[in-house]
């Protein structure tokens, strides 16, 4: 084998914290004259990305800022045309309600203007595009602090909350929980109770340290009540008005475990609304779904080769792993996540961004993500007795971690 001797140069820029109403979510030298209002701001003509993204209707009690149909708002936050790091990213399996999610690396993802955000946040609501009360859900992996920021086009920045430590002091911030959200958690916040009166034109997905941070179900709601119902809607609770079952049953199944994310959010939320009573069917159907043998060969056969002495050989590999696509991106992760060398870690890395391009395929682990939540939420001695087979690895490699979650989970309960 080679030895390789890796020399990496790190150019690290100083983050200013933003202390100052007028402030961006992470301040960095402004170019020399002052800052240049970039395009996409008021006034200034629209980034490529935007002509594909259309904001959410506000006319009714509750609008969704970030749920489903996370590929087009993810263009659109350029981190308002400057240099901070960070990506954004479509998460598929750990997701809190419906099919998708935002997976963000720090420091964060941004815009204070994103086209079509007017939200006007006031005492007593009740004209469309007027609302009270925010609520979301995070999941923080690794670092010390998560926080979620809103702009206003006349108070910029002066909006956040945060959990965990706010390690650059950014202010105004109001801590929702001393500790980091380590599991899906909800955050229901009074916004004009602890901003008073102002509009949200943008916003900051900001992990800032650590690997990612996870962002889903944003809602902005006239009351509590009204939150309430989006999320008992969203999250499948309440038993349904007629039993799922029959041919009915079979073709939310076929969209349950499919590639269009469209029909398979109405598919989750049907089996999560009588869990328990699909778990012997879930059983069968999983049963019946064969592991394709042949593929699982080639994929390890080009991981090992990630790791040839032959250079020609490694980027073939790589080119190779990107074709396979949502086949193999699971067992790629693995290997980036316990690569036993730094070349064969940054060529998994590498795949896994190429992968990675807004618009790519749920892989079979995603799709499978579903029926593990539907398991869990059922909770019955059967339906962990399937999560067991799922977490042995029975029904395939890459889906038998989630269910190895899932489990542990229901052992804290």
């Amino acid at each position: 084998m080679r030895s390789l001797v890796w020399l990496t140069v790190c150019a690290l820029v100083a983050a200013v914290p933003a202390v100052g109403l007028g402030e961006k979510p992470l301040r960095v030298p402004p170019p020399i004259g002052g800052p240049v209002p970039g395009p996409g701001f008021p006034g200034q003509p629209g980034f490529a990305g935007d002509a594909n993204y259309k904001a959410p209707k506000a006319d009714g009690a509750v609008v969704e800022l970030l749920d489903e149909g996370v590929d087009p708002l993810i263009p659109v936050l350029i981190n308002d045309g400057g240099g901070e790091a960070g990506t954004a990213a479509r998460e598929d399996r750990d997701v809190f309600a419906g099919v998708e999610a935002m997976r963000v690396t720090p420091m964060q993802k941004y815009r204070s203007h994103i086209p079509g955000w007017s939200f006007k946040i006031v005492e007593k609501p009740e004209k469309a595009g007027e609302f009270r009360y925010l609520r979301f859900a995070w999941k923080k992996f690794g670092g010390n602090g998560v926080v979620i920021q809103f702009h206003d086009p006349a108070k910029s920045w002066a909006f956040r909350y945060h959990a965990g430590t706010n390690i650059y002091g950014w202010q105004p911030s109001l801590q929702v929980n001393a500790k980091l959200p380590t599991e899906w958690e909800v955050v229901t916040r009074d916004l004009f109770k602890d901003y008073g009166a102002f509009t949200i034109s943008g916003f900051a997905l900001s992990p800032i340290d650590g690997t990612s941070a996870l962002f889903d179900h944003m809602m902005l709601g006239r009351t509590v009540e009204d939150l309430d119902k989006a999320s008992d809607a969203a999250l499948g609770r309440g038993k349904p008005a007629t039993a799922l079952a029959g041919q009915e049953r079979d073709a939310q199944w076929d969209a349950l475990v499919g590639v269009d994310r469209v029909k398979a959010g109405p598919a989750v939320r049907a089996f999560l609304a009588g869990a328990p009573d699909h778990v012997a069917y879930i059983r069968e159907k999983l049963g019946k779904l064969a592991v394709d043998k042949d593929l699982l060969a080639r994929v390890q056969k080009l991981l090992k080769e990630l790791d040839a002495d032959d250079f020609d050989a490694r980027d073939r590999a790589t080119d190779e792993l990107v074709k396979l696509g949502a086949g193999a991106f699971e067992a790629v992760k693995a290997l980036a996540d316990g690569a036993p060398n730094a070349e064969v870690g940054y060529r998994a890395r590498l795949v896994m961004r190429r992968m990675n391009a807004v618009g790519a395929p749920v892989s079979n682990a995603g799709r499978l993500s579903r029926v593990v939540r539907v398991l869990e939420r059922a909770d019955t001695e059967p339906a962990r007795a399937v999560l067991d087979k799922l977490a042995a690895g029975e029904y395939g490699f890459d889906i038998a971690p989630d269910a190895r979650a899932a489990l542990a989970r229901l052992k804290k309960k």
